[in-house]
């Protein structure tokens, strides 16, 4: 089962005792919205809480992440506001003055840019950096915990090199990560880990054995030039070998059903009408699940649902894995190849815009073997799951937490 989040809650003597010389931390720019992002704050959240530190997660979503999740304590990161004005300079004053006064944010005395995979020139980094910016010119102890870095444009590389003499650590989650950010001089300290959601306790599957059902989780992505009509072409191909040997496909991911943010059930929806018309045969085995689960529906569903994934977002293929069920990753940026190559499980990674021909013998080995993969999960996990841990160690003695 997934860690009680009550009992991090500070009510026991025991508990208060605990905490009474640990730092406080803030986990920031959380995009906690999306279950990917959230696995991964969650993870870091249960660790440091275990080890007794006071921990809170500054988010965007603030509002609708505190209906769902009452338990965690939330607060509103720095510029979750409808300013009515998307200007730069008018969200670094506002973040400013809102980190002066706001105490459920300045207080703390360790500032920890959340995990994922921020920090590349598909996204402003403008926003990514505010609040340690802030918070190290008031002389707290900041860092950026297991993220991708890169790839960078000459001005994010620029940007992130004058950032870095705001952050005192960077742990990078990869090989390639590490090469982005040792080819700009970075003042940060670097150290390079795992992803930080392998820190969640590995599970084991409680799937039917005979379970005849794939989840397949699809995302749109266009960055890069990527050819979306090539990546629906791959994911119809890999769906109709499952079809075509009697697997039913629920369509599932990390980020859908949140009005006003990203929803990955659209391109599901198109596909899975692609593959009625293609055979109508199909449709009593096709299903969208547009819903938004919760983290920990999500997990469940994944550890008792589905024979296996079928991933294009990461973390529906890293929280697919953690949960005991196999996944086959189609690797949308070199976050995906480099996570399986760590695994050990390179040749169940493909390419994006991978030519269908290459895809298809790697999915259809998967399949074959999807079994012996599921066996094998259990001692590869445990041993990423203690490294994952056994880094958090080493990042806090040198935070000097």
């Amino acid at each position: 089962m997934l860690i009680d989040h009550s009992i991090f809650v500070m009510g026991s003597s025991k508990k208060i005792g605990l905490l009474k010389n640990k730092k406080s931390i803030l986990l920031t720019n959380a995009y906690a919205v999306n279950n990917g992002d959230l696995a991964l704050v969650i993870s870091l959240y249960e660790e440091l809480s275990l080890r007794g530190y006071r921990v809170s997660i500054a988010t965007f979503y603030y509002e609708f992440l505190k209906k769902y999740y009452p338990h965690i304590p939330f607060v509103r990161e720095l510029t979750d506001y409808n300013l009515g004005i998307e200007a730069t300079v008018v969200k670094k004053v506002f973040a400013a003055i809102n980190f002066f006064f706001n105490k459920d944010y300045n207080r703390h005395d360790v500032f920890i840019a959340s995990p994922g995979g921020y920090v590349n020139s598909f996204y402003s980094l403008k926003r990514c950096f505010l609040g340690l910016d802030l918070a190290k010119k008031r002389a707290k102890k900041t860092a950026i915990y297991s993220q991708s870095i890169g790839p960078l444009n000459a001005k994010d590389k620029e940007r992130l090199t004058r950032s870095s003499q705001f952050i005192d650590v960077i742990m990078v989650r990869d090989d390639y990560s590490n090469l982005c950010i040792s080819s700009i001089p970075c003042r940060s300290k670097i150290f390079q880990t795992r992803d930080a959601a392998f820190m969640l306790t590995p599970r084991t599957a409680k799937t039917d054995p005979n379970n005849k059902t794939v989840a397949v989780s699809v995302r749109e992505w266009k960055h890069e030039n990527r050819d979306m009509a090539h990546y629906e072409r791959m994911i119809q191909s890999f769906c109709e070998i499952v079809l075509n040997q009697g697997y039913h496909i629920e369509f599932i991911s990390t980020c859908q059903g949140v009005e006003h943010y990203r929803d990955d059930s659209e391109v599901a929806l198109k596909i899975s009408q692609q593959l009625k018309e293609k055979s109508p045969a199909y449709a009593p085995q096709l299903t969208v699940n547009t819903a938004y689960h919760t983290y920990y529906t999500l997990a469940d569903r994944l550890n008792t649902r589905y024979a296996f994934t079928i991933g294009t977002r990461l973390h529906m293929c890293i929280l697919s894995l953690i949960n005991g069920t196999p996944a086959f990753n189609i690797s949308y940026e070199i976050k995906g190849s480099e996570c399986y190559a760590y695994l050990g499980l390179e040749n169940y990674s493909v390419d994006f815009n991978e030519s269908i021909e290459s895809a298809l013998e790697k999915f259809k080995n998967f399949v074959l073997y999807h079994k012996s993969i599921q066996a094998s999960l259990p001692d590869k996990l445990l041993t990423i799951h203690t490294e994952a841990k056994r880094d958090l160690d080493a990042f806090l003695k040198e935070m000097d937490l």
